[in-house]
């Protein structure tokens, strides 16, 4: 048995510069796409790290719930099924992680469906101010509908990896130079080197999580590097393209996310996942190699096995 993605949607980055709003937006369209309703989630987890002005408390994951009515009142419910919302947060890896989570809630029977979203946004919620040299994230929202399902199809084991020194990049909000406007600011600084360490880090993870795949089936059902497509995280325009290249594999072996301003940061992979659904980029491929790396520097990767020969979802 395996997590397996049942529906996956985003929210444009046109319009609302509300994270709330975007991972809403992106939880409604997941929920629809699944033919499902709100009363249908047992857990949500939101990963999104830039937030509406910069919300400390109450918990974001909290207010999503609230604004796409999942179980608000169990008591009064007909079935009394309450569920549970938590934020989880680890930069452009959150969404590995939560998927980690959700395995082990849905292995065990404590949840039969599991919602993960995404969104970043300026804090000031100006559209104007994302996707700049200043702030670097597209304000946009992603969802992911995960449930258990037999056979192979699905999630592997999410492997991790990390490189010693700086942080790479770094959001914070100087607190005695933004004064009264603390609510809407935030800086965002990424060194030099930033971007080829997270391309030696994900490669790294790329080859660790292939490796532990090689040593858990035996030969005969390893899926190989090139009959695999690469999700990746955007922290820029052609890192995917770069990754696959220090890879040894074509440009073309790696989604480029297309028509966003900027990194679209914790909602990249389910952009990169949605939009190799809508141009079958997955046919004739056996798995999808999912990659992030975030700040830290730290990378985290998993297989997600395919359906037959790699031509189903």
């Amino acid at each position: 048995m395996a997590t397996v993605i049942t529906a996956a949607a985003v929210s444009p980055a046109q319009g609302s510069g509300s994270s709330i709003t975007h991972a809403a937006e992106a939880g409604r369209a997941c929920l629809q796409q699944a033919g499902l309703t709100a009363a249908d989630v047992d857990v949500l987890i939101n990963t999104g790290v830039y937030r509406d002005s910069n919300i400390v408390e109450p918990s974001l994951a909290a207010l999503i719930q609230k604004r796409i009515g999942i179980n608000l009142d169990y008591l009064r419910s007909s079935d009394r099924r309450g569920a549970f919302s938590f934020d989880l947060m680890n930069g452009a890896c959150g969404v590995l992680n939560a998927v980690q989570a959700a395995d082990s809630l849905l292995s065990t029977g404590s949840a039969q469906r599991v919602m993960v979203v995404s969104a970043d946004t300026h804090p000031s919620m100006d559209p104007a101010l994302a996707g700049t040299f200043a702030f670097p994230y597209t304000s946009t929202g992603a969802a992911l509908l995960l449930e258990r399902t037999d056979g192979d199809r699905g999630f592997g084991r999410v492997h991790h990896r990390s490189l010693p020194g700086g942080h790479g990049i770094n959001g914070y909000v100087p607190l005695r130079d933004v004064g009264s406007e603390g609510r809407n600011s935030i800086v965002v600084d990424r060194s030099r080197d930033a971007l080829d360490r997270m391309l030696d880090v994900a490669a790294d993870v790329v080859h660790t999580t292939l490796a532990a795949e090689r040593a858990k089936t035996g030969r005969g059902q390893v899926i190989a590097l090139e009959h695999t497509l690469l999700v990746t995280s955007q922290p820029s325009p052609d890192f995917a393209a770069r990754l696959a290249k220090g890879l040894g594999l074509a440009a073309d072996a790696a989604v480029s996310v297309e028509g966003l301003h900027g990194d679209p940061h914790t909602s990249a992979l389910a952009y990169g996942y949605r939009q190799a659904q809508s141009l079958q980029r997955h046919r004739g491929h056996k798995g999808i190699l999912f990659v992030s790396v975030g700040a830290g520097l730290t990378a985290a990767a998993s297989l997600y096995r395919l359906a037959g020969e790699g031509t189903g979802g």
